[in-house]
């Protein structure tokens, strides 16, 4: 099937128009910013990787090439967040006033101020966001999804809302649930640390028959989520929770996703997730984790090396999951099948270093 690249002009000029910045903030930073690569020193790394292939995982990390990398990739984070937050500041009261306007009164969003977030969550800023995905000053504060939105657009290449706002899901879809479920028609959809809501606007518009509801820990971020659904009149409900232990009624949901979350909480939370999602899904419900192969299933010490990269140079202390087969047993021993596969060409995703990988499972 192919991707419907009207529908993702659509989506993504919509939301560049209405909630991104429309001038830049600091011209000097987005020139540093544009100088500033990291490629070079990767290939450089890659290049003592394939001239020293039996040297330790250890040993590589400590290399010049390796410290190197990582430097450059730190520097470029920082700049990244220097220039969000001057776009977003010189931009602010208009953002706000698209913002507000659009959530109005808020009836699919619902908040829970009492709601208790896991320590380790709140140990570090994921991706040195300043702040962190979590903060939140109350009531109308949409702060923490502005960054992250606009992160998403510094990071990505040619148009850059392609891969993240629309082309991700419709690829799961495509290349996994056609082909393990294709009788699969969900009624109700659940998206697990759905944050800004790209991917859950992603899935209501593959599914627009289907009442789909995203749940993340962060206010900010599921304030900013209403407000990408409403600006792209999707109804949507978004619900701060906790995703390993939701307030929804048994057997709820047919279909339950998450992307790029296991490789960010502890081992302790992926177990009880999956055991959640075993409560919430009705028999024959499917579950669909997504995330990159580096992170769940590094088979190599390439792999391997740049998976340890990542996690030092976006400060995500939890990247290092268990092997698939251990998670495979979680998913045996929470009532579901497992299937565990990967999708998308290895030639051409996530660096050369991997496919996509899918850990799923089917309520039995």
């Amino acid at each position: 099937m192919l991707l419907n690249t009207d529908k993702i002009t659509k989506t993504s000029s919509i939301i560049a128009e209405k909630l991104l910045p429309q001038n830049g903030g600091n011209s000097e930073k987005e020139r540093q910013l544009s100088k500033l690569k990291t490629v070079p020193y990767r290939n450089k790394l890659s290049e003592r990787l394939s001239s020293q292939p039996s040297e330790s995982l250890g040993r590589i990390l400590k290399s010049v090439e390796a410290i190197e990398y990582v430097t450059q990739i730190a520097l470029l984070q920082d700049l990244v967040w220097e220039v969000v937050d001057a776009r977003i500041n010189n931009n602010y009261p208009r953002i706000m006033n698209v913002a507000m306007n659009a959530i109005g009164d808020g009836a699919s969003l619902h908040l829970n101020p009492q709601l208790r977030i896991p320590k380790q969550q709140l140990m570090t800023n994921l991706h040195w966001m300043p702040g962190g995905y979590l903060s939140d000053s109350g009531h109308q504060d949409i702060l923490a999804g502005l960054r992250y939105l606009n992160y998403l657009y510094l990071f990505s290449t040619g148009s850059p809302f392609e891969s993240f706002f629309d082309n991700l899901v419709p690829r799961v879809k495509d290349e996994f649930i056609e082909n393990y479920f294709p009788s699969l028609n969900p009624k109700r959809i659940l998206d697990l640390g759905c944050g800004i809501g790209h991917n859950t606007i992603s899935l209501k518009n593959l599914y627009p028959n289907a009442q789909v509801t995203g749940v993340d820990l962060g206010a900010a971020m599921l304030r900013c989520g209403y407000v990408n659904a409403k600006l792209l009149n999707q109804e949507i409900e978004f619900s701060q929770q906790n995703a390993d232990c939701t307030e929804f009624p048994d057997g709820h949901f047919d279909l339950i996703t998450s992307f790029f979350v296991f490789h960010e909480i502890t081992n302790t939370s992926m177990k009880r997730i999956i055991g959640e999602c075993a409560r919430l899904l009705r028999p024959g419900g499917v579950m669909v984790h997504f995330d990159a192969g580096i992170f769940l299933d590094p088979r190599t010490l390439k792999a391997k090396v740049f998976r340890d990269i990542q996690a030092l140079s976006n400060n995500e202390i939890f990247i290092v999951s268990p092997p698939l087969p251990t998670i495979e047993k979680m998913i045996e021993k929470s009532g579901m099948k497992p299937v565990v596969t990967k999708i998308g060409d290895p030639s051409v995703v996530n660096n050369n270093l991997g496919q996509w990988q899918i850990v799923a499972g089917v309520k039995l």
